[in-house]
């Protein structure tokens, strides 16, 4: 039965009775693992119709307490519940927090260690260029050479904090009492850049100076073995501090100040010591056009000015082929040295064909005794490649820059696809004729000429034919053919048993297995 009989005649219903009498009453009502599962609303009319049924002595006080869960048994469990509850909720929030301090590896073109949420990373990336250049005549030594053995750590710290520390292990070697010594590591690159926003960024240390497309774009992705003649004359990694930023769609914009001594440079004299400024801006019309999907139309500006010690010299000039030195002048004499560059740059690439040029002046001006001077070096080049295979070079411009390019098929060995292949045709002029063995003081910057190079050269062109076989976007074989005709017949010697000969040109074929991480 589901009621009993009390003693004075009424009927008391068991806790089975009840609780199917209090289903009735409420209807259908969900089971809830935990009271504080279920609705408010259903909870107010189970409390009201338990009151009644103790009201009317359906239900004891004990009956009533189970059927409420208001037994010291059910607080007690309830109690225990909530506080598992909370340790499962702590325990979640705890894990969740670890994860987001969490370095997780990875290969991103380089051992990318990153946080989940990608706010903090540091990455361990290098490269090595193993070259191997052949003269037909003995302008220059054939042989090896482990042209760069960079290693690099760089990293993000908070998202708009960037650094990179980058060291060279492939120093030149040189010859010390007939002895080869050996070349060791030094600084490259080290820089800290605060990048509030895509426009306004602030970068300081030794770093890549503003000034020119050929040498921003990264060794590891440049058109030829070698960058052109025109690379002697530009500002490269200095030490210093740069604003820059890319404004708005298709801009780019640099100006820094640097010691302008070149890598590894610190000012030395405190009469000449007031930093250059070197500033670039650039724009990519197919943008604003949107056609940069398969289109670049660059157009580039830069500039700098800065003061140099008496004592420093003009830029001397090698072969593209890292040949013969054709090109070197004694240091100015007198007060402080003025120098000016200025560089014109542009870029027109369309699918698989870029042509690309620059043009470069630098001048130098001061005062020695009554003898003033003002002489220039003037330097371009005009490029034309081709990716053969199909790739578009607008898949690898950025910011004013060309980078990596990404093979439509990687090459496997043994299989169908061969990689990317690519052809280029470039045309270099060097024109340093402002400079001559003499003029009215000697030491206002004169050609310098050796024993082992008796000679005047102020003009050389240069012809360059670059075949590259991307294997893959981190590893690429370079072939290139290099026809150096100078302005004047050179006479090399040779040390050792003497060797002396005259020519105009120098030839080469050099090759270098590329690899980067």
């Amino acid at each position: 039965m589901g009621y009993t009989r009390t003693p004075d005649g009424r009927f008391r219903f068991t806790p089975i009775a009840a609780a199917l009498l209090l289903a009735l009453g409420l209807g259908t009502v969900p089971a809830y693992a935990e009271d504080d599962a279920a609705p408010a609303s259903k909870k107010d009319k189970m409390t009201e119709l338990l009151d009644k049924l103790k009201a009317k002595g359906i239900i004891s006080d004990e009956e009533y307490d189970e059927l409420s869960g208001n037994t010291p048994e059910a607080r007690a469990e309830a109690r225990a519940e909530r506080r598992r509850q909370a340790t499962r909720e702590a325990n979640e929030v705890q894990k969740a927090e670890s994860a987001k301090e969490r370095y997780n590896g990875r290969w991103n073109n380089g051992i990318t260690f990153a946080t989940p949420d990608n706010r903090n990373s540091f990455n361990i990336s290098g490269r090595v260029h193993a070259d191997y250049r052949y003269f037909d005549e003995n302008t220059a030594p054939s042989g090896f050479d482990v042209r760069r053995a960079y290693l690099t750590l760089s990293g993000k710290w908070n998202e708009w904090l960037t650094w990179d520390v980058t060291g060279d292990f492939a120093q030149p070697t040189t010859s010390v009492a007939g002895t080869q010594q050996n070349g060791g590591s030094i600084l490259d690159v080290a820089w800290v850049n605060a990048a509030y926003s895509d426009a306004l960024q602030f970068r300081m240390g030794q770093f890549k100076m503003p000034f020119s497309m050929e040498q921003l774009q990264s060794s590891r992705f440049i058109d030829f073995q070698e960058r052109a003649l025109m690379d002697a004359l530009i500002p490269a990694k200095e030490r210093g501090l740069m604003v820059h930023g890319a404004p708005f769609l298709g801009a780019t914009y640099g100006l820094a100040l640097s010691n302008g001594q070149g890598k590894n440079g610190n000012e030395l004299n405190p009469r000449a010591d007031t930093p250059d400024v070197i500033g670039r801006v650039t724009y990519n019309f197919a943008e604003a056009l949107n056609q940069q999907a398969r289109a670049v139309y660059h157009i580039g500006l830069a500039g700098s000015v800065g003061d140099l010690p008496f004592n420093t010299t003009a830029q001397a000039a090698t072969t593209e082929a890292r040949g013969y030195q054709f090109f070197t002048v004694g240091s100015f004499g007198g007060d402080n040295v003025r120098r000016e560059r200025i560089g014109v740059e542009g870029a027109l690439a369309y699918g698989p064909v870029k042509l690309q040029s620059q043009w470069v002046q630098v001048n130098y001006e001061g005062k020695n005794g009554t003898t003033e001077y003002d002489k220039s070096i003037s330097s371009w080049y005009a490029s034309l490649m081709w990716m053969v295979t199909g790739e578009r070079y607008a898949e690898s411009y950025r910011n004013g820059v060309f980078g990596r390019m990404i093979p439509i098929q990687n090459y496997t060995p043994g299989g169908s696809s061969w990689g990317a292949w690519e052809l280029g045709l470039r045309y270099s002029q060097w024109d340093g004729s402002d400079f001559q063995l003499a003029n009215a003081n000697n030491n206002t910057g004169v050609i310098v000429t050796t024993l082992t190079a008796p000679n005047v050269v102020t003009k050389a062109q240069a012809i360059t034919v670059g075949l590259k076989w991307i294997w893959t976007p981190n590893f690429k074989i370079y072939f290139n053919y290099v026809d150096t005709k100078f302005g004047a017949p050179i006479t090399v010697t040779t040390a050792g048993p003497v060797e002396r000969f005259t020519t105009d040109r120098e030839r080469a074929l050099t090759m270098r297995a590329a690899f980067d991480f």
